[in-house]
């Protein structure tokens, strides 16, 4: 699947490809779906559907299909791209060396940010209620 050094990167490089060609399959259905509302994209070439898959063949459903595997060879090209390569190889080698923190560690953490979270949640409420009461002696 990979021309440009296949043996390196192949979990970033592989999930690039299939989440850019996951967009490119919607882009592809979207188009598909802007050329229905032409009456000359939802002529049939022939009189039944496509014997194994079951839909007719038009013109916005080989334009769409025509979208949609271009922007899959585009992904592809993409991902063998030497220098967008070589990013995702030193991406996925840096990813590799973090260690993730324990289960006791997140559980601190957690409850650090949620103390600080209800902490500015009250100062900030009765800021606000000081505020207001303050404006409201001072202006009325």
């Amino acid at each position: 699947m990979f021309r440009y050094k296949p043996d390196q990167g192949v979990y970033a490089r592989g999930t690039t490809f299939w989440v850019l060609s996951s967009y490119a399959t919607l882009a592809g259905y979207r188009f598909h779906l802007e050329l229905q509302r032409f009456d000359w994209a939802n002529r049939r070439f022939t009189e039944g559907n496509v014997p194994v898959l079951g839909f007719p063949l038009t013109p916005c459903n080989l334009l769409g299909l025509v979208v949609c595997l271009c922007l899959i060879y585009g992904v592809w090209w993409l991902v063998n791209f030497p220098r967008l390569t070589d990013l995702l190889i030193d991406t996925e080698q840096e990813l590799r060396k973090i260690t993730w923190p324990n289960v006791e560690d997140s559980k601190n953490a957690s409850v650090v940010v949620l103390g600080c979270v209800v902490f500015m949640l009250v100062f900030l409420g009765l800021a606000d209620l000081g505020f207001a009461w303050f404006f409201a002696r001072v202006i009325y």
